[in-house]
């Protein structure tokens, strides 16, 4: 007897009544059909990792101690005169507290990675944060936040490798993390503690860009188009060492060491003195760039990712790239950008300090720690109250 009457089904006369069932031909070239496209999408999928993990393993990757951080509120010496809040209705309707369960946002939902644009020369020991931005991508929001860390403000500096730390600009604390640290890891290291200590910040991923991979950024790309003021020009005219062409006023394309030099720019005539404007620039420059990406072909940002990748410095591995990627290019399309500065705008308040008690008086930042916290969390780790 045959396995499941297979043989005996044959010897039956081809009656009308035996006719195999309409479809059942089309099903079977269907469901291999379908069995072919998928063994495509996994090639594919195999394919892409083998790509992403290829490109970014020319990164230079580094590692950062395991984070032992706890976050605690924080009290600050520095405070403003305290402000009348509105008073909180106590009871609770019966609609809000029957309400469906729906998902919450939370902090999964977000990714923050620091960018620094760091300013040492060929052969300078020291590392010195020009630039620092913090990129909150939130995944449920589908938005991007751009914060610029203004490098006046009055920070906290953590204690790091025995040394003990008080209180100076924010922008020397990646440089010192360099010295006591023992390079990069130690400049990343502690610049992450100054902002959870100070701000709220818990930072995911680290990424560093020498002003020499700016500069070979923005010439593959041929150049990034900026809307210039007459000040913004004047002040490029007069920087003879990145700039060697006259600049008009009004849409321009700056090739890379023009762009450096707008992005450096604080004391174009009509700019205070604090790092507000200097930081609205560079995160006009980013845009710039992000709209470009939009219209490159495949073929032309593979060459520019090649270019790049070798000149950057992070935290993150190709595997960690690959999740990212994951997660944002379903959404890409919608993807909103928004720009902030660290400490909020409108929160924080301009002072004259001798910092090193050495009679010189220096501009400062300052804000109230807890304040600071509460604002920028609620972005950063989702946390409204």
């Amino acid at each position: 007897m045959s396995y499941h009457g297979r043989f005996e089904q044959q010897k039956q006369p081809k009656g009308r009544g035996n006719q195999p069932k309409k479809g059942g031909k089309g099903l079977k070239i269907f469901l291999i059909v379908l069995a072919v496209l998928l063994a495509l999408i996994l090639i594919a999928a195999a394919v892409g990792y083998w790509f992403i993990q290829n490109k970014f393993s020319k990164m230079n990757v580094i590692e950062l101690p395991e984070d032992t951080y706890v976050y605690t509120e924080a009290t600050d010496e520095y405070t403003r005169p305290a402000e009348t809040e509105p008073e909180q209705a106590e009871d609770a309707t019966e609609e809000e507290t029957t309400a469906p369960t729906v998902h919450q946002m939370s902090a999964d939902d977000i990714v923050n990675i620091l960018v620094v644009g760091q300013a040492a020369r060929a052969g300078e020991e020291a590392n010195m944060a020009d630039t620092t931005m913090l990129i909150s991508l939130n995944t449920y929001t589908k938005e991007v936040t751009v914060f610029s860390i203004l490098r006046d403000s009055f920070v906290k500096l953590p204690d790091y490798k025995g040394h003990t730390c008080g209180r100076a600009k924010f922008t020397v604390c990646y440089n010192l993390g360099y010295q006591w640290g023992g390079g990069t890891a130690g400049a990343m290291e502690m610049t992450n503690i100054c902002l959870r200590d100070n701000f709220g910040v818990e930072v995911d991923y680290n990424i560093e860009v020498s002003f020499d991979g700016f500069i070979k950024m923005i010439d593959y790309l041929n150049g990034v188009e900026l809307e210039l003021t007459q000040a913004e020009a004047d002040y490029l005219n007069k920087d003879t060492l990145y700039v060697q062409r006259h600049i008009e006023p009004g849409v321009q394309v700056l090739q890379g060491m023009e762009a450096l030099s707008y992005a450096r720019m604080r004391k174009a005539e009509g700019d205070s003195d604090s790092d507000i404007k200097r930081t609205e620039r560079q995160r006009k420059l980013v845009a710039s760039l992000l709209e470009k990406f939009r219209y490159m072909s495949l073929s032309e940002l593979n060459g520019w990712v090649d270019e790049l990748l070798p000149m950057v410095t992070t935290t993150m591995k190709p595997a960690d790239v690959t999740k990212l990627a994951a997660k944002i290019l379903p959404m890409v399309i919608d993807l909103k950008m928004t720009g902030e500065t660290i400490p909020i705008s409108g929160t924080g308040w301009g002072d004259m300090v001798d910092i090193y008690d050495d009679g010189n008086i220096h501009s400062v930042i300052r804000f109230e720690t807890p304040q600071q916290k509460k604002l920028i969390r609620a972005i950063t780790e989702a946390e409204v109250s």
